[in-house]
């Protein structure tokens, strides 16, 4: 304390802190100048003479510093009811209330104008005095001081409408080359004024995997292990994501690793971040393989004995291939497996719409995949449809919530792929979502009307925000302007004009996630409803080609789905090597992977010839076709089949302990061991080698190995009889996992 002024030393830059009026700066020439706390610096002229074109804010100089601190995380100040009689609003969704709570609440005992660095919200996290929180801001960091500056400066909260608008950081994509590298992001903050903020310092860091990497509180990012993984990066609000990872292993991929053809665009963007990580794809799959991958993955059943002798006996082309994916597109049976995964995700549910309701509503969807309607149509007929729900199978749509709010929760992640159901108190803590920008989406829903069965658009219906309790204007998600109503003009018909724009990628982005996630196991993104910066794709440079070139060939899904069944990248062999063993994202072998419930109970039926018999429905109607997932079934709640109360976009549970005691011990295998295929087996064959490859064909999809077949020869022979020997066989074969996984 010298003449009334504090100087402080931070970073190498020595500050002055005004105090009773005067006020001294000076720097140290050979420090790095932080453009942060130089913003924050009391300049030699008077505060009054600042200029005006770099106006300073609370919300984008000092509330990111509490953020990153962790003062306004869940587990402290932001709380739902704060810490200590103090709250902050989570993650500083709120800055005009952090504010007033700051410099108001409390006579404005939090801060000291007079001792800056005397003031309680420097005090308390530097342990100048007792704090529950332990030490958030040391004395003398560059943080701290950049706080005491502001206070020193009159602890304004700067032009209200002074916002960051973005944070670019680089690099954004880090391959380093071993675990002892180490690499320095440098993150800049662009205001609402168009200023550009060197932030670096100031940025909060968090590393999705820690197990892979660490990031310093300056923004370092370093490896434990090899691996890839996404470091979140937070400023002001704003998020993005810095990919970082190390090699699978220490060389290159030298020619004779490849054995990796590339057929499409798929292939190539593949296998060029296979070579970036150094993970050796695995070899094609055989024919047998490939043949029931296909037929389980396009149509939901089985390849029959007979397709599979003809395909395994003809050459080995890609051409052959080609050939059973286009027939295969073509049969009856791939709407009725497409139509499920859709009523699955869309909630097709009686319970919910009522029998008949639910029967229009699934068969428009049958009529859409059937016709291979474009699937912007689709989507902007959901979104804008009206009239009876018996009759008007869309309108149905809208009965998935009866609040607009649970409507935007639903329609964001099914039709954007996006989650903001954390925006609906506070803000998003992963991704950029505000409570403005949950309610500006809610209100496009807040004039749809559910009266009975029928769904009308109205004129009236507001959402309320819950901080000032008054209407919101419907805004579309990342938008900076508010949707301007007229009289007679539907929301939703604007909503859905930008779903389906070809200008907003967000529709292809999860379609196409979801798609791949259906023919190979495994998102480009996991969770497929949950695409955010800060949860990047496995490989960004496929997910963005994929959504081009649905956008650009309009939205045909049959054409996505045969793009990818062509490509070298689905055709892999499921056996991986040594060398890729552990890849569980890039797809250098294909994953293996449980049946859907009704996949495995057609499965199943097929196998023993014995058909499931479901209440209400014809003899002979496969699961996949069940319209209600409310049809009794015992098989199909044991293997764990989506309920439709929520949305589904993983199609089988999977495993368990009650889903093999139920296949090992009850009535959906035993039950149709006895007749069925092993009659007419039995009868048509009085040799034993003919049966035992019928079964394999039958159930594998493929004829039995030479030790198979010498092991099976020799239970018969000690069996009491061949249809005992039969039955126990099929019975092994169907409790298999090579059965009861598409591989």
């Amino acid at each position: 304390m010298s003449n009334g002024t504090t100087t402080l030393v931070a970073a190498g830059v020595l500050l002055a802190v005004l105090t009773g009026g005067r006020q001294l700066t000076s720097r140290s020439p050979a420090a790095p100048r932080d453009p942060l706390l130089a913003s924050l610096a009391v300049p030699s002229s008077t505060p009054a003479n600042r200029p005006a074109e770099e106006p300073i804010g609370f919300a984008t100089h000092v509330l990111p510093i509490l953020t990153k601190a962790g003062c306004n995380s869940g587990a402290c100040h932001g709380a739902a009811t704060g810490q200590g009689g103090f709250r902050l609003s989570l993650l500083g969704y709120d800055p005009q209330q952090d504010f007033l709570n700051i410099t108001r609440e409390q006579s404005g005992r939090r801060i000291d104008l007079v001792s800056p660095v005397d003031s309680l919200l420097l005090r308390k996290p530097d342990r100048g005095l007792p704090h529950k929180g332990g030490m958030k801001l040391e004395s003398g960091s560059a943080d701290h001081a950049a706080i005491a500056a502001w206070i020193a400066g009159g602890a304004s909260f700067g032009p209200p409408d002074l916002r960051v608008a973005a944070i670019d950081v680089s690099p954004a994509d880090v391959l380093l080359m071993s675990t002892d590298q180490s690499v320095q992001l440098k993150v800049q903050a662009t205001l609402s004024d168009g200023r550009v903020l060197a932030v670096t310092n100031h940025a909060l860091y968090a590393p999705n995997d820690p197990a892979i990497a660490e990031a310093s509180v300056g923004g370092k990012i370093s490896v434990r292990r090899r691996g890839t993984t996404a470091v979140m990066v937070r400023f002001g609000g704003q998020v993005a994501a810095v990919r970082v990872g190390v090699p699978r292993r220490d060389a290159p991929l030298a020619a004779a690793d490849i054995d990796f053809e590339p057929r499409n665009y798929i292939d190539q963007a593949v296998l060029s971040e296979l070579q970036r990580q150094r993970v050796p794809p695995s070899p094609l799959a055989d024919d047998a393989q490939f043949l029931r991958r296909i037929h389980l993955d396009l149509i939901g059943r089985l390849p029959t004995p007979s397709e599979v002798r003809a395909f395994v006996a003809q050459p080995s082309t890609p051409a052959s291939r080609r050939k059973v994916i286009a027939d295969l597109l073509a049969q009856p049976e791939m709407p009725d497996l497409w139509t499920l995964r859709l009523a699955d995700l869309l909630q097709v549910d009686s319970k919910r719409l009522g029998d008949v309701p639910a029967r229009t509503y699934h068969q428009w969807l049958r009529e859409q995949v059937a016709t291979n309607t474009p699937f912007d149509r689709v989507v902007r007929e959901l979104l804008t449809a009206e009239g009876d729900m018996a009759t008007v199978g869309p309108a149905n749509f809208h009965r998935i919530a009866r609040d607009p709010r649970d409507t935007a929760e639903a329609v964001a992640g099914t039709l954007l792929g996006v989650r903001i159901a954390c925006a609906r108190c506070h803000a998003h803590p992963v991704a950029a979502w505000t409570q403005d920008d949950y309610y500006g989406f809610a209100a496009f829903f807040a004039r749809t009307e559910q009266a009975g069965n029928r769904v009308t658009a109205i004129d009236r219906g507001e959402v309320l925000h819950p901080k000032t309790n008054k209407p919101v204007a419907a805004r579309l998600l990342g938008a900076a302007a508010s949707l301007t109503d007229a009289p007679g003009i539907d929301r939703r018909v604007a909503l859905a004009d930008w779903v389906v724009s070809p200008g907003n990628p967000m529709l292809a982005r999860v379609t196409v996630n979801r798609v791949w996630r259906h023919m190979t196991g495994r998102g480009l993104v996991e969770p497929v409803d949950d695409l955010r910066p800060t949860n990047p794709p496995s490989n960004p440079a496929l997910l963005d080609a994929l959504a081009a070139d649905f956008i650009a060939n309009g939205y045909d899904v049959r054409r996505l789905i045969q793009t990818i069944a062509e490509s070298r990248t689905y055709q892999a062999s499921s056996i991986s090597t040594d060398a890729n063993r552990d890849d569980d994202r890039l797809h250098s072998h294909a994953f293996v992977r449980p049946l859907a419930p009704q996949v495995m109970a057609d499965a199943i039926s097929q196998a023993t010839g014995v058909p499931d018999d479901y209440p209400g429905h014809a003899a002979g109607t496969r699961a996949v076709q069940l319209i209600d997932a409310r049809t009794p079934s015992e098989t199909l709640d044991v293997l764990g089949r989506c309920t439709r109360e929520t949305g589904c976009d993983q199609e089988s549970a999977g495993g368990g302990l009650s889903q093999a005691l139920h296949l090992i011990n009850g009535k959906s295998i035993n039950g149709k061991l006895k007749g069925g295929s092993i009659e007419g087996l039995i009868k048509a064959s009085t040799a034993v080698e003919p049966v035992i490859d019928e079964l394999f064909l039958r159930t594998l999809s493929r004829f039995p190995t030479k030790n198979e077949k010498d092991y099976c020869l020799k239970k018969f022979a000690e069996a009491a009889g061949r249809r005992e020997a039969a039955e126990d066989l099929l019975w092994v074969l169907l409790n298999t996992r090579e059965f009861g996984f598409n591989h």
